[in-house]
């Protein structure tokens, strides 16, 4: 009897299917740097270790870059917001963040503080940063006594996201 009945609430009510079943083996993991957007940025370094990392949108609307009284921009790079910025250190450390776990802020913002940001040592400076997505290419230290180094931008990837690499370069002159 109440098979009967479904069969005839089917036939009257009735509709195809508007889900569709999707198997456990089908389904695909996302992973989280899928769900970062990607777009164009621009990173700005100071002399007081200062840095910002601004929108091209915001960079084109903004005025001059608001700075802490005699401290001046050492280095800009564009890049895009997936990047991995490796900063190196007067100390001999290397230090690595991804371009999305910093903040964007305005040009008129005097920016981020990189010994916070980056849980850097006392009295230690930030002298020069390379932004990278795929660790190609060379990085050429020169000492005050005319020695050169060449040193593999791959050798300072690492599998586990660390942010501080010790004794990454020499710091003999």
């Amino acid at each position: 009897i109440i098979c009967a009945e479904l069969k005839e609430i089917s036939k009257k009510y009735g509709k195809p299917r508007k889900t569709e079943i999707i198997y456990h083996e089908e389904v695909k993991e996302i992973e989280e740097h899928e769900l970062i957007e990607d777009y164009t940025v621009r990173f700005f370094l100071t002399k007081e270790n200062y840095f910002k990392k601004v929108t091209l949108v915001s960079l084109r609307s903004s005025g001059e870059h608001k700075l802490k009284d005699e401290d001046i921009i050492i280095q800009e790079i564009e890049a895009n917001n997936k990047s991995e910025i490796i900063f190196f250190s007067d100390k001999a450390n290397v230090y690595k963040i991804k371009a999305y776990d910093i903040p964007e802020v305005k040009v008129s913002n005097i920016g981020h503080y990189l010994p916070n940001l980056l849980n850097m040592e006392d009295n230690e400076n930030i002298l020069y940063f390379v932004v990278t997505n795929d660790y190609k290419g060379h990085m050429i230290f020169v000492f005050e006594n005319g020695k050169i180094s060449k040193v593999p931008l791959e050798a300072y990837q690492t599998k586990v996201n660390r942010k501080k690499l010790i004794n990454a370069y020499s710091d003999k002159y």
